[in-house]
């Protein structure tokens, strides 16, 4: 656990703040600054260990982002910054700086792009060029800093990132503070204390601080995946909300894929998916595993930096008890084991106390077993990436053959141990109903390839079916299933890791429930009562679901494929499973879906549809494009 951190406090005083804003900027560069001589505009001023890139005012503030003060064409040229970018994988470069700018410090600004170099230069070595610009001394609005921080996101995946103003400081610390709450989840105070640590002297005025805090403030309500009202930020929301809220934190790929589908939707859909067909792991599952990785890397960088400077006291204690170790409070269980052992550590157990170690052990178990997706632990901590994997593994193990299976039962049942000699009378060639089976099964399996595709077959359709009969389960679920299901959307709430817990789950029947509960917690129901009158009054005549919303109609169309492909394995469940479906969007109670069957059969043909279509495009026409 990192110990509290005090407020941060700025590096200008109230009135040198003041005196900076009202000073024309000439007169700033050539006092503040140098002028012609500004040491930020050179190495001249600079150790060699405050040059991680040479000939640059510069610093590595994580082990993807390094921060400097602003190149110009002479030192690109003289010091080939190019080429150091290239020998530390940097792809991208990101300015704070607004053009024309410090025009008086240094050498002369560039007249096409109004900075100290062309951003051409870095482009036509295919680093990318990205501007945010912010004024000296001053702020952003939260909705231009959350767009600068997605872009550092999305470069960082790509590969290292620098990150300038005019000496790499100010607006510079700013962006990765705010980068670090936005991917960590650590406080403002953390972010801008470990930056400064990293970085000295940055993020200086009242306003960049503030800002930090109020971006801090601006994330944390969009997290929440599940309504939960022990949370400050943890009020119901609907469908639209929901989205908006999830447009603000997703970039890339991910939020063009998603803009109208909700992804945790989208992740329990493709895991049921997987897991019916025994198809390999989706990619959500090794994308959030390796971002867990990245996220957890950074995060105890984070809280061993601050450790070591705040409380070396404490540092020095954090082996003595690994309960309240950095490391295990990073890792994302570390909160059950935490819970685990103050219970056990208590002189009696009421039955609440018996219950929570149980499921807490259960929880545990069924993340790390063999059993779970074939995850194992790594000695470091971390889990093991997955490639190739199947869901669930037991598809792949090979336990007794039937062939074995009968030997054994050949043995019990014959009258002689098989080392022991056949008595010479005439009951020598009678056979046992045991050992007229054992060349049967020979016959049957003609090589180890039929027997696996046998078994492969076998296993997959009783986990098609633990799916189906898990969708279409109509009572309340078992505790320890509601117990697992609470668990994970705690996770997901409060880790910034809970979504690759959530990957990494393979019950089908927490998964439903998950799925179930998500859409039966929305503050408004995803189809009103005018949303089915709509629905079912222009069914057959045209595709009904053009007449919802977008967002509706993507969100519908995401359900309807993963029934889809659960019902293709079994048709029996069809019936119950749209019922279901029906039931958490409308929620209307059984026995009226019972009655009124028109929106039954307006979704089950819509899924028909959609499924053929996306397995047989040349011989179907949707007549709606999810």
């Amino acid at each position: 656990m990192t110990p509290q951190v005090p407020v941060p406090r700025p590096s200008y005083s109230q009135a040198r703040e003041s005196l900076v804003k009202a000073i024309p900027s000439k007169i700033i560069c050539l006092f503040a600054c140098g002028g012609r001589d500004c040491r930020y505009e050179g190495p001249a001023c600079w150790s060699t260990s405050q040059q991680a890139i040479k000939g640059v005012f510069s610093s590595w503030v994580t082990d993807d982002i390094i921060a400097l003060a602003r190149p110009s064409t002479y030192l690109i040229k003289r010091y080939c910054i190019i080429e150091q970018f290239k020998q530390f994988n940097i792809k991208s470069i990101i300015n704070m700086q607004l053009p024309g700018e410090h025009a008086h410090c240094g050498p002369p600004l560039d007249p096409g792009s109004g900075f100290t170099y062309s951003p051409q230069i870095f482009m036509d070595s295919q680093i990318y060029f990205y501007n945010f610009g912010m004024s000296d001394f001053g702020v952003s609005s939260l909705e231009g800093m959350l767009d600068a921080v997605k872009v550092l996101a999305f470069s960082v995946q790509e590969g290292k990132v620098a990150v300038h103003c005019h000496a790499g400081l100010g607006r510079t610390g700013v962006l990765i503070a705010c980068y670090l709450v936005y991917t960590c989840r650590i406080s403002a105070s953390e972010a801008v204390h470990y930056v400064r640590i990293k970085r000295p002297r940055s993020i200086q005025t009242r306003s960049q601080i503030n800002l930090v805090f109020d971006f801090a403030r601006l994330v944390a309500p969009q997290l929440a995946q599940y309504p939960c009202l022990n949370m400050r930020h943890g009020s119901s929301f609907s469908l639209r909300q929901y989205l908006l809220r999830q447009a603000l934190l997703l970039h890339g790929d991910e939020a063009r894929t998603l803009k109208h589908t909700p992804k945790i939707l989208h992740v329990l859909c493709s895991m049921l998916i997987a897991l019916t067909q025994g198809a390999p792991s989706p990619p959500e599952v090794q994308r959030e595993l390796e971002k867990r990785l990245k996220i957890l890397t950074l995060k105890k960088a984070v809280k061993v930096t601050l450790l070591k400077r705040n409380l070396p006291a404490l540092k020095e204690r954090r082996g003595s008890c690994r309960a309240y170790s950095c490391e295990s409070w990073d890792e994302p269980f570390g909160f059950l084991e935490r819970k685990r052992d103050v219970l056990l550590n208590k002189r009696s157990y009421s039955e609440s106390d018996l219950s929570k170690i149980t499921i807490i052990e259960d929880f545990m178990f069924s993340r790390y077993s063999p059993k779970s997706g074939g995850h194992h632990k790594l000695s470091n901590g971390e889990i093991g990436p997955l490639k190739d994997q199947r869901i669930p593994t037991e598809s792949q193990k090979i336990p007794h053959t039937p062939m074995a299976d009968q030997c054994n039962e050949t043995e019990k049942c014959s009258p002689n141990p098989p080392s022991a000699p056949h008595p010479h009378n005439e009951t020598v060639n009678k056979k046992t109903k045991c050992t007229t089976k054992k060349p049967q099964a020979y016959l049957k399996y003609s090589s180890n390839i039929e027997l696996r595709l046998e078994y492969h077959t076998s296993v997959q359709s009783s986990l098609s079916r633990a799916v189906a009969e898990a969708m279409a389960q109509q009572r309340l679920p078992l505790d320890t299933v509601l117990k697992k299901a609470a668990v994970l959307q705690d996770e997901l709430n409060l880790n910034e890791c809970g979504w690759a817990t959530l990957v990494m789950e393979t019950d089908p029947d927490v998964l439903s429930t998950l799925l179930w509960i998500w859409l039966e917690k929305l503050k408004d129901p995803v189809l009103n009562k005018d949303d089915i009158e709509r629905l079912t009054s222009t069914w057959p005549a045209q595709n009904p679901l053009i007449s919802l919303q977008k967002y509706q109609r993507h969100t519908i169309c995401c359900l309807l494929d993963c029934v889809g492909h659960v019902v293709v394995h079994c048709p029996q469940f069809e019936h119950a499973i749209l019922q279901r479906l029906i039931r958490a969007l409308t929620r209307r109670p059984p026995e009226e879906i019972e009655r009124n069957n028109i929106l039954l059969r307006v979704l089950r043909a819509t899924m028909r549809e959609q499924y053929l279509h996306n397995h047989y495009p040349n011989t179907t026409t949707p007549s709606t494009k999810c």
